[in-house]
């Protein structure tokens, strides 16, 4: 039965996760351009804007390893499509919200259904992908968070101003329906392996009874990331390198500001940035197949890189000057995600493959949580940036170092 598994055109299904994945990030991020607007008419404060931003990302996160549990279990095409759909309704729900608390409310469940996805689209990529073409197809998935946050920063403000705040919610939820279409057609169902018969069958029950207790049921995959060295160190190599990447993408505007520039100055760095960190994420897997390189190996370059930029980044005072190493350093900043993913997914076997992307995501994601607290205050107390940079500079030091000790694979 496996042998004969219709697959489809896995190109075709790679197109529609990745949109998926990137309409997560679209219905975050395009509350950014319309909180003015919204603001403005509840008469809600600074705090409780960004409040709308924690609210979808507690959602998000509590959803992270459950997502990788059940995409592992289950059918992922069909988890994928609820939680699209589910996005979508919550995104057209915030143009009908008639408070903030409301309004509150919808982002937790918007996030609640986003937090999935990830993994249902590893899985797909698992099952549809031979293995060595899974970094590739990983590296296209993985653009797509500067995808989606460059598609909320340049339809949100003219849609808001075309049509409103409210209409741009609903124009928004009007993409999660054609994605949904895209996942029903192009992705397969996982085919499951028929049973065994006769000889076969008895041969299957000794092996099992031979074979030593394990830990069964949900939680088997779970244990099994998390009491695996590789995985931890995997793990805490890569919330350094979120720590860096998620406050660039934070800070760099304010920066900019800080040194005279406009915040419309400011914005297009940061697009840039994401412009090209989504062609870099695309071709990462390909580039460390043509180099020659492992997965960590790719890492440690991929990183000091990072590292390197940070500082000629720090050092620049002209627009020029901050646009075109801006440019360098989002292709630099999305090389690494293919490989972390990739490495996580081969240390877990096939059976786990969801569960790992998503409990290594998790680990990433808390560097959010972290990082606009450490470097608020670095910057209270100096009052200047400085000692941002080389604390950007400092985390690629430490993630690179945990990457010498992870096993080189092949």
């Amino acid at each position: 039965m496996e042998a004969s598994q219709k697959r489809g055109n896995p190109w075709l299904s790679l197109t529609a996760v990745t949109l998926a994945f990137s309409f997560t990030f679209l219905s975050r991020y395009i509350w950014s351009p319309l909180m003015a607007d919204v603001s403005s008419e509840f008469g809600i404060n600074a705090t409780q804007a960004g409040l709308y931003m924690s609210a979808f990302f507690a959602g998000y996160l509590v959803t992270q390893i459950p997502g990788g549990i059940m995409a592992d279990k289950y059918q992922p095409k069909y988890i994928l499509m609820i939680c699209t759909a589910l996005g979508g309704i919550m995104t057209a729900m915030m143009s009908m919200i008639q408070s903030y608390e409301m309004g509150l409310a919808i982002r937790v469940i918007t996030g609640v259904s986003s937090g999935c996805v990830m993994a249902q689209c590893s899985k797909v990529v698992a099952t549809t992908f031979e293995p060595k073409k899974r970094a590739s197809a990983m590296g296209v998935v993985l653009a797509s968070p500067p995808f989606g946050i460059t598609l909320a920063q340049s339809l949100g403000a003219p849609l808001n101003q075309a049509i409103g705040w409210r209409n741009t919610f609903l124009a928004v939820a009007v993409v999660a329906v054609v994605i949904v279409a895209m996942i029903a057609m192009w992705v397969p169902a996982t085919a499951k392996k028929a049973a065994p018969t006769g000889e076969a069958a008895k041969a299957a029950a000794q092996t099992a009874a031979a074979a030593p207790a394990k830990q069964a049921g949900l939680l088997e995959g779970l244990i099994g990331f998390f009491t695996n060295k590789q995985q931890l160190l995997l793990g805490a190599s890569g919330f350094m390198f979120m720590f860096i990447s998620v406050g660039f993408a934070t800070w760099t505007n304010r920066y900019a500001q800080s040194l005279g520039f406009t915040p419309v100055q400011g914005g297009m760095i940061i697009t840039c940035y994401s412009i090209a960190g989504i062609a870099a994420s695309c071709i990462s897997g390909s580039l460390a197949d043509k180099l020659h390189l492992s997965h960590r190996n790719f890492l440690i370059l991929s990183l000091s890189l990072m590292g390197a930029m940070t500082l000629v980044f720090s050092f620049q005072s002209s627009y020029a000057g901050l646009l075109v190493v801006g440019i360098i350093y989002g292709a630099a900043s999305y090389l690494p995600s293919t490989h972390y993913t990739t490495s996580a997914m081969i240390l877990a076997g096939e059976r786990f493959t969801a569960t790992a992307a998503s409990s290594q995501n998790l680990l990433f994601q808390l560097a959010s949580f972290i990082m606009p607290v450490v470097v608020g205050r670095a910057i209270d107390a100096t009052g200047n940036y400085s000692l941002v940079w080389y604390i950007f500079c400092g985390c690629a030091v430490i993630s690179v170092i945990f990457c010498f000790f992870v096993k080189n694979d092949k």
